[in-house]
């Protein structure tokens, strides 16, 4: 584990109105992506200008980009700066719709970070969006993704979308109702403190199996309504109350 991961196991906990994303007290605490993946596999480069907020929610925008350019799309992402570990993470969104677009709320860090690639995951297909894929990574390692039927069309409206995260297992949560457990017995579990992600981005050739290649006249849009984060033990507010009790 890498020292500055390991430094900030003991994050607090927060809770972010995604409304209020822009407000001058809360802009330092997160870093708006704004350049591009040299990878040639990878379409979408990440522009500050496609992250808004409207209506009381957190925009984030995929469009096309202009002729001339490097990539085909223009998307947006956003991560917290301070790291978090073993807790409860929770999001209130609503997820993008159209092929070969994603949309999603997870924790990562890994190589460029100075260490093990660690992630876990809600993604959303925009080309079904009454499912989520639910997976995780392990110092490199992916955990085995399942897609998972919801029962609802996550573009339609906000839900509530959580996952918890132990030293021996992660568990997923859908509307307060579990939809995925793994375990050490599936193999090995993320353990090195990462930061919290939300973006939006589309699939190319490489992703065409999982997500579908996004045409590329393709615009699209996910819109967040909360994102938290509680300790294991610390007694921290969240975007379920209110919502849902334990």
């Amino acid at each position: 584990m890498a020292g500055s991961a390991a430094a900030d196991e003991a994050a607090p906990g927060f809770i972010l109105d995604a409304g209020e994303f822009s407000r001058a007290d809360i802009q330092p605490q997160w870093f708006t992506s704004n350049f591009a993946i040299k990878t040639s596999g990878f379409r979408t480069a990440w522009r500050k200008a496609l992250v808004s907020t409207e209506d009381g929610r957190m925009v984030l925008q995929l469009r096309p980009a202009p002729d001339g350019h490097d990539k085909d799309f223009l998307g947006s992402e956003v991560q917290r700066r301070q790291r978090t570990h073993y807790g409860r993470y929770e999001v209130v969104m609503t997820a993008a719709r159209g092929d070969g677009v994603i949309s999603s709320f997870f924790t990562y860090t890994g190589p460029w970070f100075d260490d093990p690639h660690d992630e876990i995951d809600f993604e959303f297909l925009g080309r079904d969006t009454t499912k989520v894929w639910a997976m995780a990574f392990a110092d490199g390692q992916k955990l085995s993704g399942r897609w998972i039927d919801l029962g609802f069309d996550a573009a339609e409206a906000p839900h509530l979308y959580a996952f918890e995260w132990h030293p021996d297992r992660i568990v997923w949560y859908v509307d307060g109702k579990e939809i995925l457990r793994v375990t050490e017995a599936d193999g090995p579990l993320p353990q090195t403190p990462g930061k919290i992600y939300a973006n939006i981005w589309a699939g190319g050739k490489a992703q065409r199996n999982w997500s579908g290649e996004a045409p590329i006249w393709t615009r699209a849009a996910a819109s967040y309504d909360c994102m938290s984060y509680r300790p294991f033990g610390v007694d921290a507010p969240q975007c379920s109350d209110g919502i849902l009790r334990d």
